[in-house]
């Protein structure tokens, strides 16, 4: 766990300069994130590398495709912070329904593709990954306002 704390923060620390020596890149941020990401996934899942060659492919797709729902509810939602009549509530009601099931129906999806890859409990060690991994960058971010 050490060493993993360890990884992450040397690469939080010297990430940006990496991204300085990469300027044409669109999204450093989101591409630096993403390495750590899989750096993070790969040492909790203990993939072996026949598992990793299949599984990451399957793995970004599964991320494109939650990606792309994500961003089309906030574009057709990007002006409803606060509904304000009853109609326009409703209907962003209406559509975080329909979001959801639609990540519901991408995570059923891969669900089976990945436990062609993975065992069961390296499929509920990814969804638990996947998760801290979150907590861990929203707790990094929270920090480094705090410091500001």
């Amino acid at each position: 766990m050490k060493q993993l704390i360890l990884s992450i923060s040397l690469v939080l620390f010297f990430g940006p300069l990496l991204t300085l020596a990469q300027p044409n890149q669109q999204y450093p941020r989101a591409e630096r994130i993403h390495a750590i990401k899989i750096g993070y996934l790969t040492d909790r899942l203990h993939l072996s590398p026949e598992q990793a060659t299949s599984f990451w492919p399957i793995y970004n797709q599964y991320e494109q495709e939650r990606g792309n729902a994500r961003r089309t509810f906030r574009q057709n939602n990007r002006n409803q912070n606060r509904p304000e009549t009853e109609e326009q509530a409703a209907q962003y009601i209406d559509d975080n329904l329909d979001f959801q099931q639609q990540i519901l129906s991408i995570n059923k999806k891969y669900k089976d593709e990945f436990l062609h890859i993975l065992s069961a409990q390296q499929l509920a060690a990814l969804y638990d990954a996947e998760r801290d991994f979150k907590r861990l960058l929203l707790q990094q971010l929270k920090d480094r306002r705090g410091r500001r």
